[in-house]
């Protein structure tokens, strides 16, 4: 909350909750990155198809799809290898199965559990020491990825709903004997206004959050009604002293 006018008939605040702008388009951003990966390079299931055409020659066909249908196609003449591949991160691991060939290592579907990948290359590896003419194995994630997607619109939303907060302005005027408090945003605004006769005190609300506790100002009136001046609770210093400026200009303190 900082002050942008006072006079002694006059005096201006005005609240920019630019925290939550900026959280909120981070949010908004980082979400409509992740979803435009899950829905179109993510793939969401995988299936290869093997035929033996002699006992030294097989051809495969690895065919991935994405969430909204993009394929991806790839012929694999010969598999020097196939095993399941582990990432690790900071707080999970994830697995993978890698088929090896002479062109290069391709991969399945990410996000499956570490049993299911084994079981798919137990398939492959069993058809491939064996006589057996045809391989058919496929992997699925559409359930984990169409759950993944809901989640991050709700982040986007909240992400937007952040964004979007409003600019609030306050003035007080001696001369109206008015308060007008202003919320105003790029689709919005609404105005409050009460005499300054209205007016019982002016409150300091704190709450405290994961790590601190901030701050904002309430106008108490008579009636007990309580306004806000600035909705989104903020940092103490600046909320201390546009109180001491409101109520030194409401004279409720001695000069």
């Amino acid at each position: 909350m900082r002050i942008i006018e006072e006079t002694h008939t006059r005096l201006k605040l005005q609240h920019r909750p630019i925290n939550e702008w900026v959280l909120g388009g981070c949010l908004t951003i980082g979400g409509f990155v992740v979803l435009i990966y899950c829905l179109f390079f993510n793939f969401s299931s995988a299936t290869l198809s093997c035929q033996r055409v002699s006992t030294q020659e097989i051809n495969c066909n690895l065919q991935r799809s994405s969430f909204l249908g993009r394929r991806e196609r790839l012929r694999i003449f010969n598999i020097d290898n196939v095993y399941v591949k582990m990432t690790r991160s900071s707080r999970s691991r994830s697995y993978r199965v890698i088929i090896q060939t002479p062109l290069g290592d391709r991969s399945m579907v990410q996000n499956q559990s570490r049993q299911d990948n084994e079981r798919v290359v137990q398939e492959i590896n069993n058809f491939l020491r064996s006589n057996q003419g045809t391989l058919l194995v496929q992997q699925n994630q559409r359930t984990y990825l169409f759950f993944v997607n809901v989640f991050t619109l709700s982040l986007m939303a909240y992400g937007v709903y952040l964004a979007t907060k409003p600019v609030s302005n306050c003035a007080f005027y001696k001369s109206l004997n008015q308060l007008f408090i202003e919320r105003k945003t790029w689709r919005s605004r609404t105005v409050i206004e009460e005499p300054l006769e209205n007016i019982l005190r002016v409150d300091i609300q704190d709450k405290q959050f994961k790590y601190r506790k901030l701050y904002r100002i309430v106008i108490v009136l008579k009636s007990l009604k309580e306004i806000p001046l600035n909705p989104e609770y903020t940092n103490e210093d600046s909320v201390r002293n546009a109180v001491f400026k409101i109520n030194y200009f409401m004279g409720n303190v001695p000069e």
